[in-house]
């Protein structure tokens, strides 16, 4: 991962934590850049995260980054991604899954767009061939929530592709694709960090 990732992650980690838990979580903003070129099989050098006082990265599991958090004794799980670089030519959405065990909020999953979202506006995450519902809320403007986090969060875990078509309050709609590869990893990663079966 990257130095400008590892800022934002750290920086959008203290808005996961602030949003109450009866409203939505707001996701983690991390933005990719284009990897140095490299002679023929030379890997990348490895780069530790920064990390705040109680958070920690846990791997990178495909596309999947997974992050543990603990604050005031409570401890939040989250595994992440990013738009991947064929989207629309925009600043990039994330994708979220997170666990909060103490609030017994497990598997809730949000997309982030890169600005506002339109009020009041549905959207849609689809994945091989099946469309699920989202929603956006005013507490968090740029955030799309699932109505069924189970239900999408299941097939997250059995695709290979996401697609999801929201409507920013201006300019047009944006449809962003997302790899789901090493997803199923990453979520076992952070079910076994929070303790989640």
């Amino acid at each position: 991962m990257n130095r400008p990732i590892q800022a934002l992650i750290a920086l959008a980690f203290v808005s996961v934590l602030a949003v109450p838990i009866l409203g939505p979580h707001p996701a983690l903003a991390v933005e990719k850049k284009a990897a140095p070129a490299r002679k023929g099989s030379e890997k990348p050098p490895e780069q530790k995260p920064e990390q705040k006082p109680g958070e920690s990265h846990l791997g990178r599991f495909g596309e999947w980054d997974v992050f543990a958090a603990t604050e005031a004794k409570a401890k939040t799980c989250y595994m992440a991604t990013i738009a991947r670089s064929d989207s629309t030519k925009r600043e990039k959405a994330y994708v979220l899954v997170m666990h909060r065990p103490a609030q017994k909020a497990l598997g809730v999953v949000s997309v982030t767009a890169p600005g506002p979202l339109k009020d009041k506006s549905e959207g849609e995450a689809e994945i091989g061939g099946e469309k699920f519902p989202l929603y956006t809320s005013a507490r968090t403007p740029d955030t799309a929530w699932s109505f069924d986090d189970a239900k999408l969060l299941q097939a997250m875990l059995k695709g290979s592709a996401m697609v999801v078509r929201t409507t920013p309050a201006k300019g047009n709609a944006a449809a962003d694709n997302y790899s789901l590869d090493g997803i199923s990893k990453a979520y076992a990663e952070m079910n076994k960090a929070c303790g989640v079966k």
